[in-house]
């Protein structure tokens, strides 16, 4: 979920250089686009993948949809070892989180997200699986900046 400071920042500058709408989004547009998901089993848990030093409030795991349970850092209870450890590290458990979930959403401008989305395409070409279309195998991927053709977030 990419809405710390200096994201919103650059992509807001990316928007303009490249005329486009599709970059950037809200907190509110993405949890939106998030409850858009079909093959979403609820209640489901939304594991959060963000800088926690980079936002500009903590209402993150506020707001979500009903059968939608956020949970970032601060809430699992592993803020003394997380915070101990330099930026890296953090975003390098934050990537092997989301690369073992069931489904990963992320901004399809982001290179974090690109990066889980490449490793969890991987993970499907070692299971066999040179393609997922038409059929759910626990790994599934969506950009939420982009629109899908049932009105959620576009499936990759």
């Amino acid at each position: 979920m990419r809405i710390e400071k200096d994201w919103m920042i650059h992509c807001k500058k990316w928007e303009q250089r490249s005329n486009s709408k599709e970059i950037c989004s809200s907190k509110e547009e993405i949890i939106h686009k998030v409850s858009q998901i079909t093959d979403l089993h609820r209640p489901v848990i939304v594991y959060l993948a963000v800088a926690d030093s980079l936002l500009e409030d903590d209402s993150i795991t506020s707001g979500w949809r009903v059968g939608m349970v956020a949970y970032e850092k601060k809430k699992l209870g592993v803020t003394d070892i997380y915070d101990t450890q330099p930026y890296l590290i953090k975003s390098a458990i934050d990537f092997e989180v989301c690369s073992r979930a069931d489904v990963f959403v992320g901004n399809s401008f982001s290179t974090f997200s690109n990066l889980v989305v490449l490793s969890r395409t991987e993970r499907l070409y070692n299971l066999g699986k040179a393609s997922s279309c038409g059929e759910n195998v626990g790994l599934s991927s969506y950009a939420y900046n982009v629109m899908g053709d049932d009105g959620g977030p576009q499936s990759g």
